[in-house]
């Protein structure tokens, strides 16, 4: 048992930015450095946070805006966290994205020293914002990311590429410009990230604050 887990103490992180940008693989290369260091961690993806859509009849799942804040339960995803914090396991929720609903089961998540929250509007609410201990927005180069997301619609989410381009022009694009990017201002440090590569400053930069404060 590591010194945070004997102190109790937590690191949140809040890594924000466009469909496509990044922000999984950066989380992900922050989680597995940080385990090297003896930090235990977890990626808390606000994908999971979807509203159901039950409701609605399959063809209106389809046509959804996903990329909408009002998408997500903003809410449940605040209180979830909350419980992390106070050393709580939670049942999380899943989403079914190729039924474009959330599944009937959930998933037990136990408190970690370091929770990374990431999402499209990881960084807009005000309740999530008063919990991270470090905010992040990473931009990407639109050519990019569009790339990325198509990749993702159809190796992950079961779109074609025409679907996936209708939802890019009709739901992703505009509701960056208009929701998404305007949180930039709320991050500690921005990533401009156009390449492949990850970028290894931040990472060990973030790496490095992480065990600070945690060590």
């Amino acid at each position: 048992m590591n010194a945070a887990h004997k102190k109790g103490k937590r690191f949140l992180v809040g890594i924000a930015g466009g469909s496509g940008s990044g922000k999984t693989t950066f989380s992900r290369s922050v989680l597995e450095e940080c385990r090297m260091s003896g930090i235990a961690g977890q990626i808390f993806s606000l994908d999971n946070y979807y509203r159901p859509l039950d409701h609605l009849s399959l063809i209106k799942r389809k046509a959804y805006n996903f990329d909408h804040p009002d998408a997500l339960d903003l809410h449940l995803a605040y209180d979830h966290l909350k419980r992390l914090c106070a050393g709580e396991t939670i049942a999380q929720p899943i989403y079914d994205f190729k039924v474009y609903t959330r599944a009937p089961e959930t998933e037990p998540h136990a408190a970690t020293p370091l929770i990374i929250v990431e999402g499209l509007y990881a960084l807009r609410s005000r309740e999530l914002l008063g919990l991270y201990d470090y905010k992040i927005f990473i931009a990407t180069d639109i050519a990019t990311a569009v790339l990325r997301r198509m990749q993702r619609d159809i190796t992950e989410r079961g779109r074609d590429v025409e679907g996936s381009k209708h939802q890019i022009l009709s739901s992703v694009l505009p509701m960056y410009e208009t929701h998404v990017r305007p949180t930039q201002k709320n991050a500690h440090f921005s990533i401009d990230w156009s390449g492949e590569e990850i970028p290894e400053k931040a990472t060990e930069g973030l790496v490095r604050i992480v065990r600070d404060y945690l060590r």
